[in-house]
């Protein structure tokens, strides 16, 4: 396998790559806003309002995961039929990708909806916080089946080659949360002179309004995808199980599934390790510092998308050269990038943490955990990349194993032994963090040079 890029090349593959990658790196901004808006805002209430939000985080992403397993098992086949000039075969599967979100969706939503008063109990949420983080769950998770249309089709439009549509749908997501949060989250207060009404709903102010954000986001990114230009379909075409296209998407999505369940299983423990054997404000300094962490490898996650995008059309149009260098751009980009927000990060990690929370113990914690982290960031982002484009190759086994092997191997034991037995606290799990991020990285670099993902993508044989 050639490993040199060829300079004269990379102009057009950059300026493709950055037309696909700006909408996605800010939708990704934006999208995280709508969890740093319930954040900020409940984080007035003080740490009990804090730890309610924090303690429901890791079911939430686990579930999100499972959904996105679902999105790349449809959207993957998309970019390959886009890239071979399909047009009827991606219809076809847009088709059959909503059917898949409202059943993965209704399913997800009556689970949750029943383990949702048992599942902060079980992650140790203390008596105080307990009520709170339980109606959380429940409200929030009301809306899972357009949540998973949103994952799904989301996903969906960016393997077509459109990310600003998802980009529009996330900033009057955002927008509509910021809104509701105002006036559900308060009570009726005076401000300058003029009364604002408000239902002082808290907590559970958030969950409604983040909710009704998911509701009437999914609604318009299901019909863009049915009417994008050039594949415009329709429910009336058919919605008849295809098993070719399912046993498709179940041999690319559940390993992608299975390796965002196994992190964010993983992540459960680690809140469960948090809420049980450090305090309250531990437990809210964990998600803040969750929360702040993000802005640094958001850009990893938009150019993430690019990745499958690109390297999946590359594969459809059988193109080895191409798929190798958009690959390679996009993971050396990504480092670069983030080797700058993790610096950012380490320097402004009170500052950043002071944005979420006023209670200065909560703060304190939350800053020391991100400059823990911060080193590790650039591997992070190589991992989220290189992963997005193996993914578009058809190589979906191998991120599996690395997320197994990193969070069950390194992370798990690593925090439980910095903090039940070296008594370091939350940077403890961080710490432990750090090194699963690092060593994800490395194996992902691994990986994508070695060139094994060329037979599984059948550019090689």
């Amino acid at each position: 396998m050639a490993t040199a890029l060829k300079i004269r090349e990379q102009g057009p593959r950059l300026r493709r790559l950055w037309s696909l990658s700006w909408p996605a790196i800010i939708e990704q901004i934006l999208n995280t806003m709508v969890s740093y808006v319930d954040t900020a805002m409940v984080g007035v209430l003080g740490a009990v309002g804090s730890a309610a939000v924090s303690v429901n985080g890791p079911p939430i992403w686990l579930i999100h995961g499972i959904m996105a397993g679902v999105g790349v098992g449809y959207s993957v086949q998309i970019s390959n039929a886009v890239g071979a000039r399909d047009p009827e075969r991606v219809r076809t599967v847009i088709r059959q990708a909503f059917l898949a979100a409202v059943v993965c969706g209704l399913v997800a939503c009556g689970l949750y909806e029943a383990l949702g008063g048992a599942i902060p109990r079980w992650l140790g949420a203390k008596p105080e916080v307990l009520p709170h983080a339980a109606n959380y769950m429940r409200i929030y998770c009301a809306a899972l089946p357009f949540n998973s249309i949103l994952i799904v089709f989301g996903a969906v439009l960016r393997c077509m080659g459109n990310t600003k549509t998802p980009l529009i749908f996330n900033t009057a997501t955002n927008l509509l949360n910021l809104v509701l949060n105002f006036f559900l989250i308060y009570p009726t207060r005076e401000w300058h002179g003029v009364m604002i009404p408000g239902a002082g709903w808290g907590v559970e102010g958030a969950a409604i309004a983040t909710a009704i954000s998911i509701i009437c986001a999914a609604v318009p990114a299901a019909i863009a995808a049915f009417h994008q230009h050039g594949y415009a379909t329709s429910l009336r075409e058919g919605l008849s199980p295809d098993r070719t296209i399912i046993r498709r998407a179940v041999d690319l999505g559940v390993p992608s599934a299975i390796e965002r369940a196994i992190v964010n299983v993983g992540q459960i423990a680690m809140t469960a390790l948090v809420g049980h054997a450090l305090t309250t404000a531990a437990l809210a300094a964990n998600n803040i510092a969750t929360t702040a962490e993000g802005l640094c490898y958001l850009p990893a996650y938009g150019i993430g998308y690019a990745a499958i995008a690109l390297v999946g059309q590359s594969v459809g149009a059988g193109n080895e050269e191409d798929a190798e260098a958009y690959g390679t751009l996009t993971g050396a980009i990504g480092f670069v990038l983030c080797m700058v927000t993790g610096t950012l990060l380490f320097l402004f990690a009170p500052a950043l943490a002071s944005l979420f929370n006023s209670d200065a113990q909560v703060v304190a914690e939350a800053a020391l955990a991100l400059r823990v982290v911060a080193f590790a960031e650039p591997f992070f982002a190589v991992s989220i990349i290189l992963t997005n484009a193996l993914r578009g190759a058809s190589d979906v086994r191998y991120p599996m194993m690395v997320g197994l092997m990193g969070m069950w191997l390194v992370r798990v034991p690593l925090s439980c032994l910095l903090v039940l037995v070296f008594d370091w606290g939350l940077a403890g799990v961080w710490g432990g963090m750090a090194v699963d991020l690092i060593l994800r990285g490395i194996l992902c670099i691994c990986r994508w040079r070695s060139g094994r993902w060329l037979k599984l993508s059948g550019l090689s044989q």
